[in-house]
């Protein structure tokens, strides 16, 4: 729905207006029900009254608290109000949020970042608070059109942010509505080791790019405009910048000239469609007009030799001048201005005004005195009329204009092109063996086709390091604080989706999951010793191979061990340990490793804790 009033995200009413995005701790993993409940009941409490921001302070910062892991089974849940940004602040229609959510950053500007939903890590973000998702940004600059199915997330990570209308009673026994944002806050993400060294080969392509194929020289935040001329990139055989840099990217980042790439074969078949084009003949034009202005002549010589005879011709030879087509040389500044249709519509006017001419001239009766002049006026008709036809016969052959396609160039010069893509220039003019008239274009649509090529195509370029070193996403460095910012997003009233942020969150730091003071107490019920030989060994099971089975099958069980016959029937041997004796094991061993390693590191006191258990 479309919003009348733009939303403002602030505090919740049950907090200071300072404390910004809450954050609410749950110690059990029926969190979001009892925080649903809270909100309900209104029982939830500001930054001032959560207790556990004080104590939860770990390690050797005290100042900041520091957020356990759900390993430390503890949970946090994020909220936020949103309300009219009118008089008296009235909560915003939760119908009206096209979406919300909230995303995690550092406290010295590294954003988390994804590429085709894979994590790239902390880096460095725009100052600017545009939509965290990239698809969006493109699609509200007009860079992109919509699709189905979406693309899998590029840009900053996002978490979402749920809306529930409640009313509370406030401590004079009034109601009043608000609108809540709540969400679930995940302590978890890593980044592969490979991916962190590459990602600075990995920029987006729209904000390296100049327009019309990126962003990087709009203003922030506002719809692209396409302008007349805007697509010719080159003229008379000189590339523009933008185009240089367009190629450079082509070759260099995705090896668009290495015919192996498959992920390439979307941009080879766009650039298929792509020509290289040569402007027409000028001089063809200046003899046709030539032409025209000759029949324009002879018409007023025949009105002034049939001036004394009637002002009825007079008049229609001096208005047929009067019309004398200009015909002028088109202004070359778009892919359409080059089509048969568009090129030869001023010959065929020129045609027309021509026949109307010739018709007004076989209709003047012979006259002795303007014999001449209407001789002259038929003849000069006849070479116009030859002269126009001829040119829009070589108007109306695209062949005469449109010459080899762009993927074809790359394809015949691509020797040169490595070439100069190999030299020490950052940005080298790849474009060799170009002609001095050659001219390229660019229509607004297949400037939009090449930004989502581009766009799908840099996505691609982040693999799945899933065998590779997971860095965590959270540290404890003494740099590694984060805050939490939220956004909503809505539709204005021209129905186009805007977004607005909130204000940051607390900061704090996250615990790493070995941190004693961070980790709660799980109790594990032992076995009594009369639960060892009762029932039989049905707990852990194992099944062991063929060649695995016969060497266990030689292990005698008597003591000392003796060696017995192997696996003889060659079968599969499934193998079943009590779990009661498994646990006992386990904890007997435990137990002198820790004594025996004592000796060592006198940890005793630390490493186990003998407590009597009360009755």
């Amino acid at each position: 729905m479309v919003a009348l009033h733009k939303p403002v995200l602030r505090a919740p009413y049950y907090a200071d207006r300072e404390d910004g995005t809450l954050i609410h701790r749950y110690l059990d993993e029926d969190f979001v029900t009892r925080h649903l409940q809270a909100m309900r009941q209104g029982t939830l409490q500001g930054n001032r009254a959560q207790a556990w921001r004080f104590e939860d302070r770990f390690a050797d910062d005290k100042s900041l608290p520091w957020l356990r892991l759900p390993v430390h089974r503890t949970f946090y849940m994020v909220s936020c109000e949103v309300a009219c940004d009118s008089f008296g602040n009235p909560p915003f229609n939760p119908q009206n949020i096209a979406s919300a959510g909230f995303v995690v950053r550092r406290r010295d500007g590294g954003r988390w970042l994804q590429s085709n939903g894979a994590a790239r890590g902390w880096q460095s973000g725009d100052t600017a608070d545009d939509d965290p998702d990239r698809a969006r940004q493109l699609r509200r600059q007009g860079l992109i059109r919509p699709r189905l199915p979406e693309p899998l997330p590029s840009g900053e990570e996002t978490y979402p942010l749920h809306a529930q209308l409640i009313t509370a009673t406030a401590a004079d026994g009034r109601q009043r509505k608000h609108t809540l944002l709540y969400g679930y806050l995940p302590l978890s993400g890593s980044v592969a080791n490979e991916l962190l060294e590459k990602r600075v080969a990995a920029d987006y392509f729209v904000d390296g790019l100049p327009w019309p194929f990126g962003r990087r020289d709009l203003p922030a935040n506002q719809a692209a405009l396409w302008k007349r001329g805007d697509g010719h990139v080159l003229r008379d055989g000189v590339a523009k910048p933008a185009l240089i840099e367009l190629v450079n990217q082509l070759v260099s980042r995705y090896q668009l000239l290495d015919a192996g790439i498959g992920a390439n074969s979307a941009l080879n078949a766009f650039f298929v469609g792509l020509h290289f084009y040569r402007l027409p003949q000028r001089n063809r034009y200046q003899q046709c007009r030539q032409a025209l202005a000759l029949v324009g002549q002879r018409c007023l010589e025949l009105a002034d030799a049939l001036a004394p005879f009637g002002a009825d011709t007079l008049a229609a030879l001096t208005a047929a001048r009067g019309r004398l087509p200009l015909l002028p040389y088109p202004e070359f500044a778009e892919a359409d201005d080059l089509t048969p249709a568009r090129l030869t519509a001023d010959a065929a006017q020129a045609l027309q005004w021509l026949a109307g001419v010739s018709t007004l001239a076989k209709s003047i009766l012979p006259n002795p005195t303007a014999h001449a002049a209407l001789s002259a006026l038929q003849a000069s008709i006849v070479a116009a009329d030859v002269s126009l036809h001829a040119l829009q016969s070589y108007l109306s052959d695209s062949g005469n204009f449109k010459l080899q396609s762009l993927q074809n160039y790359f394809d015949t010069n691509k020797a040169a092109l490595l070439t100069k893509a190999s030299s020490d220039q950052d940005v080298a003019d790849l474009f060799v063996n170009v002609a001095g008239d050659w001219q390229l274009f660019f229509d607004e649509a297949q400037a939009m086709r090449l930004r989502e090529l581009l766009f799908e195509r840099s996505t691609a370029l982040t693999r799945d390091y899933v065998d590779s070193l997971q860095i965590p996403r959270y540290q404890q460095n003494q740099n590694d604080i984060y805050y939490l910012k939220p956004f909503v997003r809505y539709l204005d009233s021209h129905g186009c989706e805007q977004i607005v942020w909130g204000g940051n969150s607390e900061p704090f730091r996250v615990a790493a999951p070995f941190d004693p003071e961070a980790s709660r107490p799980q109790a594990i019920q032992m076995p009594k010793l009369s639960d060892l030989k009762r029932g039989l060994a049905k707990g852990a099971t194992f099944v062991a191979p063929k060649d695995l089975a016969e060497k266990l099958k030689t292990i005698g069980m008597e003591m000392p061990p003796s060696e017995k016959p192997g696996n003889s029937f060659g079968l599969e041997w499934i193998v079943s340990f009590s779990l009661p004796v498994i646990t006992i094991c386990a904890m007997l061993l435990l137990m002198i490793v820790l004594n025996l390693l004592n000796l060592f590191f006198q940890w005793l006191p630390y490493a186990i804790t003998l407590i009597p258990k009360p009755k």
